[in-house]
């Protein structure tokens, strides 16, 4: 007798983006089993999924400083091509005054230090998404009216 096969559920996309293997490692590990992770380890990569994958990305995990292109080109990038509904966490070691003013300038949802514990990472990204989904839904909601 032939099993029914359940219908896939279809995780949301989160993309992480970290010069670090080891960093995008721990955030995956954290989050793998609620999002289907794409991972970039700079921000030239990021931009590229971005382009593709614009209105499936759930969430952006991104580091500022790495090389090739950094965290705020993506940030930039992401302003220009009206990806604002795509809520971006930075998590980063560079904490300084000047990079949390110039990240609020790209309406970044939250900030998070690194070294980071699980805990406060999975609740403060799973805030973000979720404001985000219920803002998206009402927009939508409002305009079906």
């Amino acid at each position: 007798m032939k099993r029914k096969r359940e219908p896939q559920i279809q995780k949301p996309k989160m993309l992480i983006v970290d010069d670090k293997a080891v960093n995008r490692y721990v955030l995956r590990s954290i989050f793998e089993e609620e999002y289907e992770i794409v991972e970039c380890q700079d921000g030239r990569g990021a931009i590229e999924v971005l382009g593709e994958k614009r209105d499936d990305v759930a969430a952006v995990l991104l580091d500022i400083v790495m090389p090739v292109c950094d965290g705020f080109a993506v940030l930039k990038y992401m302003k220009e091509t009206a990806l604002r509904t795509v809520p971006v966490i930075l998590i980063s070691s560079n904490v300084d005054d000047k990079n949390i003013h110039r990240a609020c300038e790209y309406d970044v949802a939250d900030y998070i230090q690194k070294p980071f514990q699980e805990n406060v990472v999975r609740q403060r990204v799973q805030r973000v998404v979720d404001l985000y989904q219920m803002k998206k839904e009402k927009v939508e909601y409002e305009r079906a009216e």
